[in-house]
């Protein structure tokens, strides 16, 4: 069956989106209905959209087309009233990470989504990974013995207009309205995600207290180094470390750490170690995965709005937590001109992996760059 399909937001990931639905139209699985967007497409999107209906108003384009499916591929703050016209139009919803700036609006957009009878399905995409699901597996039998945790490190850079292209970027909230575009809740939410599903622990209720350390580098009012552990209803310790200020850029790492043996997960690119044994493994999109269980309801959503849960929480712990505290200047380094411009945190790089391997806080590590502390000298050549 061949499905409409109405794209909000053709820039940014959604032009992504707009590349896959140009294949999927191609192989007769879809058809691009429209694409709203608040800007003028620029000649690439041009090219993939051609001659199908453009609007600024999604509810216009909503009322004109009446497709099967909408993608929302827009700045987080505004998913919410996006997917409730989505809805309100009777179609089917994708919705980008992260799906929601708040716990309350996640369950408001749930609650609509249940009404309508409708199915709404968020964009993870880590979660449509196959060395996902195998890992899943190894540790629900057991193979990796009794997980003692799971952790994640990432380290990544971001240059100045990363934070220039648009007014929201980098900030808590905008004009009144949570945004939450730190580096824990957005670049890494798939490392959240991921390791919360590993664990097979997904809803509200199955994560405890929750820990976070937000640090900036960089002038924003959100977090750009970050560190979170919270604990599941299992038991298991989950922590994250990462930064957007990386030293040398590299790979996102999650490691499951068993009684029997470990697993490390570089999931951005499907590559599964067990014990020293490299596998490499596909995906299936959300989009792809949703038209599947359109057609088949058999075929269980990868990332459905309803197994946000834990992952909303901490995103929420995230939001009210104190202001991220700055990074002191003694430990960033600036590389590059203009739009190109980069921030390196020194000593962040082994920092971000030691909190994961040893399920640890940046306190608890006594990490050199954290406020606060002692003064210290970085030992990565001349003084910053």
């Amino acid at each position: 069956m061949t499905r409409t399909v109405v794209l909000a937001g053709a820039s940014g990931y959604g032009r992504t989106h707009l590349a896959e639905i140009a294949e999927l139209e191609a192989a007769g699985l879809v058809r691009l209905a429209g694409v709203c967007d608040v800007r003028p497409l620029d000649p690439q999107a041009l090219a993939l959209v051609g001659g199908r209906p453009f609007d600024t108003d999604l509810g216009r384009l909503l009322d004109s087309t009446r497709p099967d499916i909408g993608i929302v591929a827009t700045p987080i703050h505004t998913h919410l009233p996006l997917a409730r016209q989505v809805l309100a139009a009777g179609a089917h919803l994708l919705v980008e990470k992260p799906p929601l700036p708040t716990a309350d609006d996640w369950r408001e957009l749930l609650r609509l989504a249940r009404a309508a009878g409708l199915v709404c399905q968020t964009g993870f995409q880590s979660l449509g990974s196959h060395a996902v699901a195998r890992l899943a597996r190894l540790m629900a039998d057991g193979r990796l013995g009794r997980i003692r945790g799971i952790g994640g490190y990432g380290a990544w850079s971001r240059t100045d207009s990363y934070y220039t292209r648009a007014d929201w970027a980098g900030r808590r909230e905008l004009h009144g309205a949570p945004v939450v575009d730190g580096a824990l809740t957005n670049p890494f939410a798939h490392m959240i995600a991921t390791a919360l599903r590993l664990d097979g622990s997904t809803g509200w209720d199955d994560v405890g207290d929750i820990e976070v350390e937000l640090l900036h580098a960089r002038d924003i009012a959100a977090d750009d180094t970050s560190c979170m552990r919270l604990r599941t209803a299992k038991g298991t310790v989950v922590t994250t470390a990462v930064t957007l200020c990386a030293e040398t850029p590299s790979d996102p790492v999650l490691l499951v750490i068993g009684t029997y043996g470990h697993a490390r997960l570089h999931y951005t690119s499907d590559v599964l170690h067990i014990d020293g044994m490299r596998e490499q493994h596909g995906r299936v999109s959300p989009l792809r995965n949703l038209l599947a269980h359109l057609d088949d309801p058999a075929a269980a959503l990868q990332s459905p709005l309803e197994a946000c849960g834990a992952f909303m929480k901490v995103l929420e712990a995230v939001r009210t937590a104190p202001d991220p505290c700055p990074v002191p200047a003694r430990w960033i380094r600036r590389t590059g001109e203009g739009g190109d411009g980069r921030l390196r945190v020194i000593g962040v790089d082994a920092a971000v992996r030691a909190a994961a391997e040893h399920l640890s806080t940046f306190a608890e590590l006594d990490v050199p760059f954290r406020p606060h502390l002692p003064s210290a000298t970085p030992s990565h050549g001349d003084r910053p």
